[in-house]
């Protein structure tokens, strides 16, 4: 009887330990369990003169050709806040988010880096569709925002002629927080304070065709994320590292369609490019 009672009162000592180190650990409201605003601070230095050189490298993934080249993004003015940026003296940007970030205005405040402009497409999806994207404060990051959180959307349409079909374009264009890395290593360097984002490009092109008289409506490319960005900012850096990823395919059930109403498909059917731009020098106030 002696022995049951003792093994009782550990058992209790035992499960009353446990169940103290499981609440202290798992309590959702325990502030230790909380993540800490870390990840204030500035992520893009902006100020006149300030620039950024990149190692770009793109490689078409239907002909595994890669191309290498570089690139040198500067800011060049500044007005009440909005600051403007130009690569390659005026000339094209080999990086797709070079490219993005000399062709909007960007906004900076305690949290938020905002774009405003116009996005003119890779050339990979311009050479199957040529337009610009309106860019209404999409937000580059947010410092207080969770990951996997949607940061901002644009949605529109436009009316097009494709291969002599008149068609309409429907996109959204939307970023997203991704995550929060204390230190990245990233083109053999090591950086601290690392948030990464992305922006994703999501296009569907439809039509109304006529085949034997009959008209039908029919997805030409069915809904589909033509462009991701993945960017990495680094505190009191910038951008240090883009990896964009340009893929669209034709629905083979539009071509055969395209086809019987008299339409010949004389571009690419589908097409998919990496395109990745690592930061080498900087210079920022």
């Amino acid at each position: 009887m002696k022995y049951f009672k003792t093994y009782c009162i550990a058992l209790l000592v035992l499960t009353t330990a446990f169940s103290c180190s499981d609440d202290d650990s798992d309590t959702p409201n325990d502030p230790t369990n909380e993540n800490p605003n870390t990840v204030a601070g500035n992520y893009f230095p902006l100020t006149v003169s300030d620039y950024w050189n990149y190692d770009v490298e793109n490689t078409n993934n239907t002909t595994s050709e890669t191309t290498m080249s570089t690139d040198n993004l500067y800011v060049i003015s500044e007005t009440a806040g909005v600051y403007d940026l130009d690569v390659n003296n005026g000339l094209i940007a080999n990086g797709t988010m070079d490219s993005y970030l000399s062709n909007v205005s960007l906004a900076r405040n305690e949290t938020t880096l905002i774009s405003n402009g116009a996005l003119e497409l890779p050339a990979e999806i311009s050479d199957l569709i040529d337009f610009e994207i309106n860019i209404n404060n999409i937000v580059l990051y947010d410092t207080e925002a969770n990951n996997d959180v949607e940061l901002s959307s644009n949605s529109s349409s436009v009316q097009q002629d494709f291969n002599g079909v008149p068609v309409t374009i429907s996109y959204t264009l939307s970023s997203k927080s991704v995550d929060f890395s204390e230190e990245m290593m990233i083109n053999g360097s090591n950086y601290d304070n690392v948030l990464t984002t992305k922006l994703v490009l999501n296009l569907n092109v439809a039509a109304t065709l006529s085949v034997q008289g009959i008209p039908f409506n029919i997805n030409i490319i069915e809904p589909q994320n033509v462009l991701v960005i993945t960017n990495y900012f680094s505190k009191n850096i910038g951008l240090i590292k883009a990896e964009a990823n340009t893929s669209y395919t034709i629905s083979p059930t539009a071509i055969s369609a395209l086809e019987l109403a008299g339409f010949e498909i004389n571009v690419p059917t589908s097409g998919s490019t990496t395109n990745i731009q690592n930061l080498t020098t900087y210079s920022v106030n």
